[in-house]
Formats: structure tokens, C-alpha cells, sequence
């Protein structure tokens, strides 16, 4: 069985969406380069990752106001 190609695929190559290039010193070069797929998951995750940050920080907020760290010592007496 023969794999069809896609001739718009194979003749022009995907352009990237954004890139970057960071010098550090005179030798050290950082080249990154990213499509509009990738934009747009990296962007997905980081919504998901601040959204459920969100709900953990609430979550643990409702349970430190319902019960205290430390039950009282009644054992003490004042005097």
C-alpha cells in the first residue's frame, strides 16, 4: 500500500510563528524558533497550569479556615 504525499507539505516548509535568539558573552547563542501549533499549546498549558494553581490555592484556603492548626491546650491554667 502506497502512502499518498501531500505536495503543498513537501514543497513549502512550515514558517515558524516567533523566534528568538539569545546572546550570552560572546560565544554562548540560544536560537529557538516555534510554529503557530506550538504557540498555541504552549498557551493551553500555561492556562491550564494557572487555572488549577488557582484552585489548589483556594481549596487549601477553605480548609485552613474550617480548622485550625493547633487545638487549644486546656490543660493550662492561667494564674
Amino acid at each position: 500500500m502506497k502512502t499518498p504525499t501531500h505536495s503543498e507539505r513537501t514543497k513549502t516548509p512550515s514558517t515558524p510563528a516567533a523566534k528568538v535568539s539569545i546572546r550570552i558573552g560572546k560565544r554562548t547563542t540560544f536560537d529557538a524558533s516555534m510554529t503557530t501549533a506550538g504557540l498555541l499549546s504552549v498557551g493551553a498549558l500555561v492556562s491550564g497550569i494557572l487555572l488549577s494553581s488557582a484552585v489548589i490555592v483556594a481549596a487549601a484556603g477553605r480548609k485552613a479556615a474550617r480548622r485550625p492548626l493547633a487545638l487549644p491546650d486546656h490543660t493550662r491554667t492561667d494564674g
